[in-house]
């Protein structure tokens, strides 16, 4: 049986053409997807630079681009507001200054164990103080830091610059130096002059770093009572503190109740939780206004 030419030629140029269809259908799907990525590509350059580059992107584009790019005032403004909050914090900050300089210093060179299980085998704690001992040594204030203190609460001869507690402090202020002897120390494990992480461990001659041990607020207090011990004063006539300083007054007449006489805790608690941190640099943020 013979098929006639003609039908041969007919079959040939339907299949021509459907191939050329397909051809043209997938051409088509091509160039779209170029172009939408070219698109998304461009989107994203314009939103990766600063807002004002991003304007300036954005309108010598707009005769290429088909849609405009977007804008974030909510962004925009956040980006403003954390810049002119570090410039702040660079000049001045929320917080006063925690100067550092000239410290007394006590050495401890019996070891101290730690409540998570750490070991300290000697010790440094930087202090500073204002007014004088009395004779029965029953005039003396503890002064406890917040968490990033330094001891430098108010000026003294040897550090003349203002203190983080200078109006407080002083003749005739709340800490009376013409009536009590007040002191404050820089914490163990604090960046001011007392033993921490980037103190030498007497073991190997290195430093702690991320190998110096866990601390607590009773750690801390513990390590300011041999101060204490050491100056000769069996009980404080008040221990006194904010913020983390708050706590280690609590916890001052928690482990020393007959050694301290009286007991003040500004915005302090006796646990910290991590949400509370993060409400305290919301707090922050809002006193920078």
């Amino acid at each position: 049986m013979s098929v006639p030419r003609s039908l041969f030629a007919s079959a040939r140029a339907s299949r021509t053409a459907t191939t050329a269809q397909c051809f043209t259908k997938t051409s088509f799907r091509t160039s779209l997807l170029f172009a939408s990525q070219q698109s998304n590509q461009a989107t994203r350059k314009l939103h990766q630079q600063t807002p004002r580059k991003a304007q300036h992107a954005a309108a010598a584009q707009d005769v290429e681009s088909s849609n405009p790019a977007l804008s974030f005032p909510c962004l925009d403004a956040h980006e403003s507001r954390s810049a002119s909050l570090s410039r702040k914090r660079a000049s001045s900050g929320p917080e006063p200054s925690y100067t550092s300089g000239h410290t007394l210093n006590f050495h401890s060179t019996q070891p101290i164990l730690l409540d998570w299980g750490g070991i300290l085998p000697e010790f440094n704690i930087a202090y500073e103080t204002w007014g004088q001992l009395n004779s029965s040594k029953s005039n003396a204030i503890l002064l406890h830091t917040g968490l990033s203190a330094s001891s430098h609460a108010h000026s003294t001869e040897t550090n003349t610059k203002p203190g983080w507690w200078e109006k407080f402090i002083g003749s005739g202020k709340p800490l009376d130096t013409d009536k009590y002897f007040v002191i404050c120390t820089n914490v163990i494990g604090g960046c001011y002059g007392s033993t921490g992480p980037s103190s030498i461990d007497p073991a190997n001659g290195e430093r702690y770093a991320t190998r110096f041990p866990i601390l607590t607020m009773e750690d801390m207090v513990r390590a300011q009572f041999r101060l204490l011990d050491n100056l000769g004063i069996q009980k404080l006539y008040a221990s006194v503190g904010s913020s983390m300083g708050g706590m280690q007054s609590l916890a001052a007449g928690t482990l020393f109740p007959e050694r301290v006489g009286r007991l003040v805790s500004i915005s302090g608690c006796a646990r910290s939780h991590p949400y509370s941190i993060a409400m305290r640099h919301t707090q922050r943020q809002g006193q920078s206004k």
